[in-house]
């Protein structure tokens, strides 16, 4: 049984005296520019669905070094890897050509080019330590390299320690973990030659292909009856280092429908962490097979925990409501006479039973809501009298609602009104949810799941309800990313850390303030990154225009007041608006302390952001 739980913020890091954010100007921004020589690499015949598409209009062609925080890749389109950094000697360093990855495709069919599968993605490079990459041609090679130390200014030829066949996919997270620490603890290097690099692929297949392919066990009802047009696959794969060679000692996949927002493997190496609106399960392991349960006990389990129907009554009538499932009202049919109750959907039997007392059958009234529940209503003949159980048949399970409600309701009835504010108040004004603007509102709930990589079960659940998911970042070099969600108007960054007791929990260690308001009001935003050190975060439109948004630092010399209330300000935020010089579209964008690169097809800009405005 998962767990559920809550995410806490933390009170100490929440601004209720938040001013808002003042205007600072580029003109000071130190700028450099690069061109890039070979162009940026073009956006590959992936996937034509809504989530292929999602996924090559959202794609960072800019990769970050989470080792040396500022050193910047991207792909050209020969397939170059090219280096770029930032230094206080050379400013920005030149295009160094650090690898060569292979971006052809002769290995696709025909019958490929016709599935999901066959499809191309882009190039992706990620990190996994201090001296390794993973690179993933997005063709379905995955090449280990061996970088050596990336911080030093001299440059090294990396070199292939492995390559392996795999899903087609983009690289989501790579991390080095060894197989002998504490915990489940992340080393780049371990004295026993001991060490497994673990990495998630991301790729996308349509529902045909998931349940035909013998290689995946589905056991989720909602995948075996999705009627979505494509879906997403997580492959998890475990790269083992023996002290001599690599091999892919385990591989594991994760499926499941609509976007995904955040996926990386847990600190100790044993689940996953999916943020998603739909759910996510596993289909396969290469080291425990995932065995489909038996249909009829699947069936008596069903039997067991849910029943068929659930009624209340009151003092005049009795309400039934089922699940018929989505249907139309010409597709059911249901019969009521004073002793005798019967449902039919589609021609087929959904339920027939006596009931155990009369009931007026010619007042009784039936209708469908949009969840696909049958409701129901039976007017008693004798007012008053109350029904022990519903049906005569025993074997018909149902479940009784009381009305303990109904009575809350009524003694609360005095603290509500049908007014929105019966008693207005200048100084309470009361808040009207028609006053949100479209783009304040989510259109999904969110949850967190954290998925058992052994038992393919939900270890723990949070459930998010709708809220704004609105970007990643990656603030430890040595743990997995953190994600940021919508609070109110602020945007709060959450931190995934295993405990003592081997548990993942969610710290809350950063506050954007007023940033999930900004965020939303921005609908040309296509990427949106914050710095490692936590100081500013940073949206790039599609076109020409980088926002900044810097967390409150202090006013220095002079002084800055309130316009309206006159109060004197210690501590302002400000905001920094970048503009292009080119209208070219912007195809990636990285924070780092200090530093923000953008690039674009032609150019990759730096721009120098002062630690304090």
């Amino acid at each position: 049984m998962a767990k559920i739980i809550s995410l806490t913020p933390d009170s100490k890091l929440m601004n209720p005296d938040f001013e808002g954010y003042k205007l600072y100007y580029d003109a000071d921004v130190t700028t450099y520019k690069q061109p890039v020589l070979e162009g940026v690499e073009v956006s590959p015949s992936g996937p034509t669905c809504y989530l292929g598409t999602r996924l090559k209009a959202l794609h960072n062609h800019l990769f970050p070094d989470p080792f040396h925080l500022s050193s910047v890749y991207y792909f050209t389109s020969r397939g170059h890897l090219i280096k770029s950094g930032y230094s206080q000697d050379c400013h920005l360093s030149g295009n160094e050509v650090v690898w060569q990855a292979d971006l052809t495709d002769e290995k696709t069919t025909p019958e490929q080019e016709e599935d999901e599968g066959g499809a191309q993605y882009h190039a992706t490079v990620s990190f996994p330590g201090a001296d390794l990459a993973l690179v993933s041609n997005g063709r379905g090679s995955l090449h280990l390299l061996h970088t050596a130390d990336r911080t030093t200014p001299t440059t090294h030829s990396w070199r292939v320690d492995y390559e392996v066949e795999i899903e087609r996919g983009v690289l989501l997270q790579s991390c080095v973990r060894s197989t002998k620490a504490e915990n489940g603890e992340r080393a780049d290097k371990n004295p026993d030659g001991n060490r497994v690099i673990e990495c998630v692929v991301l790729s996308i297949t349509t529902p045909a292909a998931l349940l035909s392919n013998p290689q995946y066990t589905v056991v989720d009802k909602q995948l075996t009856n999705t009627k979505a047009v494509s879906l997403h696959l997580l492959t998890w794969l475990n790269l083992t280092y023996n002290g001599s060679t690599w091999k892919v000692s385990r591989e594991r996949t994760v499926a499941g429908e609509g976007d995904i927002h955040y996926c990386s493997i847990d600190g100790s190496g044993t689940g996953l962490i999916v943020l998603a609106h739909k759910n996510y399960s596993f289909v396969g392991d290469s080291e425990c097979p995932i065995i489909k349960p038996n249909n009829s006990d699947e069936k008596t389990n069903d039997e067991e925990e849910l029943p068929k129907y659930i009624f209340m009554q009151t003092d005049e009538d009795v309400t039934v409501w089922m699940c018929v499932g989505e249907v139309v009202k010409e597709d059911v049919c249901v019969k009521v006479t004073s002793g005798e109750l019967s449902v039919k959907v589609k021609e087929r039997d959904i339920l027939h039973a006596h009931f155990t007392e009369a009931a007026l059958h010619q007042l009784s009234t039936w209708t469908i809501d949009g969840d696909g529940r049958l409701e129901i209503v039976l007017p008693k003949v004798l007012e008053g009298e109350r029904w022990e159980s519903l049906f005569m048949e025993s074997e018909l399970i149902g479940e009784e609602v009381k009305e303990q409600h109904l009575q809350l309701n009524k003694r609360l009835a005095h603290l509500t009104s049908d007014q929105w504010n019966p008693d207005p108040s200048s100084e309470a004004p009361v808040y009207d949810p028609g006053e949100l603007e479209a783009c304040d509102q989510a259109r999904e709930e969110l949850t967190l799941t954290h998925l058992h990589g052994s038992t393919h079960t939900p270890i723990a659940l949070v459930h998010l309800g709708p809220t704004q998911h609105l970007f990643n970042a990656q603030i430890e070099s040595l743990a997995g990313p953190a994600f940021c969600l919508r609070h109110d108007v602020d945007a709060l960054l959450w931190q995934p850390r295993v405990c003592s007791e081997g548990q993942v929990t969610y710290t809350h260690v950063a506050t954007y303030d007023a940033f999930g308001y900004v965020r939303a009001s921005k609908t040309s935003a296509k990427f949106t990154c914050a710095s490692s050190d936590l100081s500013y975060v940073a949206v790039a439109d599609t076109h020409t225009h980088v926002y900044v948004f810097c967390q409150p630092g202090c006013v220095g010399s002079g002084e800055l007041r309130n316009r309206k209330s006159g109060r004197q300000l210690e501590r302002v935020a400000r905001q920094l608006v970048i503009s292009l010089k080119n209208h070219d579209p912007i195809l990636g964008l990285h924070t780092a302390p200090g530093s923000l690169y953008v690039l674009t097809a032609t150019t990759l800009y730096l721009y120098c952001i002062p630690t304090a405005l």
